[in-house]
């Protein structure tokens, strides 16, 4: 359970040598900067050198070219601290120069694209009435006829003869199978008519284009030839664009790298204070990266790094890094879940790693679901770097594990039972469904939440001690006096009903039980006494305190119970997973032979998806309410390094 040692170091130098520093810094990933305790406003001579970032509006800018050249615009880490900077009327000059060229191609594009549809519409509209062998303009520049085109289904145009009686004529110049596309004369006056009729045929009116003039065969070739022009016209832009995006790409993305790291290094001056010609950055850096940080920094002439202890400077909080080895360290995930330990707090990472596991592979234990599980999480790290895979991998071992002890492989509970003979035992160590096994996985999985619970409340007192908090190390529920009361319960109870030993005599119960509650209820006054503090009362007055601590009394009991019995989960989902496991082969006896392997197959998925999914969740709760309740608090900050909040 490690948490990296923190060095606090103070960096100066020449105003002149900032921009350099900055840059290096922008890049690490080994420090942590703060705000500089030692400056409140303009106090003490010292000015902070932020401002409005210059930067701001280019990288804006930047990013709206980026975007609309289609470029991916994922930091390009190509600017170094001793790189030679493009100056700001340079980048903005090729920032306007690019846009602008892009802007007229788009432009030219996007009316080229538009000329193309429109006249690809024309010819479809001409290629319905390309029959027709008549002028469009004299059509439309009728007097005294009322002329509609469009079309109409073949079901309406033989209902047409319903209407044989009415003033008008409809002209068929195509059929496409389905709709006949043609116009339907009529004299002005009935025209209102002839459109309602229409109109509840089904009749779809077509707006003939004011582009097509003359007869439709020639205006279709005059149409074809227009339309064959644009496009080679839209080639040619586009392949300017094209050119556009190759020919600036490399220094489209110099600039664009140059303005993200100016961006992100005067972003953090907010943090950089001046006095007398020389800057002051402060902030944290792990012991162990010391020697290289300080080596790379003290490269810039001028440039130096002071380095004091972590908790020298008692108004800088010391930020958390977890260190972690290859197992556990996937396992930090649940752990910043619940909060990031403080500095002098321990890591409990490596304990959840570990509890964590053993209780999924106890309540999930199968060999072949749980390599299963292993298998899916190992994919779902390497092709979609999800931190849920790695963890999968760890619990499906575990769970492979304990399926070697219940003998369960995908559920077949006697497939191992060779593997067992050859190893000299007669039968697989435990058989889950049996009857007698019951109540021990009962009172295993009990017992093993009290020895957990035990060694919880030992940590809180070890993290106590070292934080030379007597109340929480001895005082606590979670304290000597909480473990003492813990142990004899158990021990009482352990003693009654297996030993058939009577632990509850007089003097027993007093050192035992009394006392240690006693000083549970009375650890406030008892912190204040061994402080020195003269007015021991407590602040709710006498009554207030008895009355408020009563209850709070009762709760820390009835949470040993609780907490302890919640454990019996472990034991019940043991007997769950084999339960649904033997329910699936009885319903794949009662299909066919061919049928009840799929049923099987489909059975095993259902419970590694259904059930490892409740039992996971069933675990977190464990470690986070019977667990991480007894020794761990968080409320840590978090070690975020300042290249980390330049990508953010």
């Amino acid at each position: 359970m490690s948490i990296a040692k923190m060095s606090l170091v103070n960096l100066t130098g020449s105003m002149e040598q900032l921009d350099q520093v900055l840059l290096k810094l922008s890049r690490q990933e080994h420090f942590h900067q703060e705000q500089a305790p030692f400056v409140a406003g303009n106090e003490n001579g010292f000015v902070r050198v932020g401002g409005e970032n210059p930067y701001a509006a280019l990288l804006s800018q930047a990013t709206d070219v980026g975007l609309a050249m289609g470029y991916s615009l994922e930091r390009q880490p190509n600017v170094s601290g001793t790189e030679k900077i493009a100056g700001q009327q340079e980048m903005k000059q090729f920032l306007d120069r690019l846009q602008q060229a892009l802007s007229r191609l788009r432009e030219q594009e996007r009316g080229l694209s538009a000329a193309v549809e429109q006249h690809q519409n024309v010819l479809v509209q001409l290629g319905h009435i390309e029959g027709l062998d008549v002028d469009v303009d004299e059509l439309l520049r009728l007097q005294y006829l009322k002329m509609r085109m469009g079309r109409l289904s073949a079901d309406s145009l033989a209902k047409l003869s319903y209407y044989s009686d009415k003033p008008f004529v409809f002209v068929s110049f195509d059929f496409d199978g389905q709709y006949h596309w043609g116009a339907y004369f009529t004299v002005e006056a009935a025209a209102p008519e002839i459109d309602d009729i229409f109109s509840s045929l089904f009749f779809e009116p077509m707006h003939v284009s004011s582009e097509i003039h003359g007869m439709p065969g020639e205006a279709r070739k005059y149409f074809l030839d227009k339309l064959e022009e644009e496009k080679h016209n839209l080639e040619v832009v586009q392949k300017k664009l094209k050119m556009l995006l190759e020919d600036n790409r490399e220094q489209f993305f110099h600039v664009y790298g140059q303005l993200s790291f100016l961006q992100d290094t005067y972003e953090m001056r907010r943090y950089v204070y001046a006095l007398n010609g020389l800057f002051y950055i402060v902030g944290f850096v792990p012991a162990d990266d010391m020697d290289a940080f300080t080596k790379e920094i003290e490269e810039i002439p001028t440039a130096k790094v002071l380095e004091r202890p972590a908790d020298s400077d008692k108004r800088l909080t010391v930020p958390t890094k977890l260190k972690n080895n290859w197992f556990a360290k996937p396992f930090e995930m649940f752990v910043e879940m619940f909060g990031i330990p403080t500095y002098n707090d321990i890591d409990p990472t490596p304990f959840v790693a570990f509890t964590y596991s053993f209780l999924f592979g106890m309540m999930f234990g199968d060999v072949g679901q749980g390599l299963v599980i292993s298998l899916v999480g190992f994919l779902l790290w390497k092709y979609k770097k999800m931190a849920l895979g790695r963890v999968m991998e760890r619990i499906g071992i575990f769970s492979a594990a304990f399926g070697f002890v219940y003998g369960s492989v995908f559920g077949f509970e006697h497939l191992l039972d060779g593997f067992y003979r050859m190893l000299g035992f007669a039968e697989k160590p435990v058989e889950v469904m049996a009857n007698s096994t019951t109540t021990v996985i009962l009172l295993a999985a009990v017992g093993m939440g009290a020895v957990l619970i035990a060694v919880c409340i030992l940590m809180n007192i070890c993290i106590g001690l070292k934080q030379r908090d007597l109340g929480r190390a001895v005082f606590s529920q979670n304290g000597v006096a909480g473990l003492v009361f813990y142990l004899y319960v158990l021990a009482a109870a352990v003693g009654m009903l297996v030993l058939d030993i009577n632990l509850l005599h007089p003097v027993c119960i007093l050192l035992f039980a009394v006392v240690p509650l006693l000083a549970i209820f009375l650890k406030e006054i008892i912190e204040k006494k061994l402080s020195g503090a003269k007015d021991i009362k407590p602040e709710a007055g006498i009554g207030g305190y008895i009355i408020e601590n009563f209850f709070e009394l009762f709760e820390v009991v009835l949470s040993f119970i609780t907490n302890t019995m919640s454990f019996l989960r472990v034991g019940g989902f043991v007997l769950s997973h084999a339960g649904m496991m033997a329910v699936v082969f009885t319903l794949s006896e009662m299909f066919s032979a061919g049928a009840s392997p799929v049923i099987v197959v489909i059975g095993n998925i259902f419970v590694m998806c259904m059930e490892g999914l409740i039992v996971g969740i069933q675990v977190l709760r464990l470690e986070f309410y019977e667990i991480f309740s007894r020794f761990y608090e968080g409320g840590g900050k978090p070690f975020v390094p300042v290249s980390q909040r330049a990508a953010q």
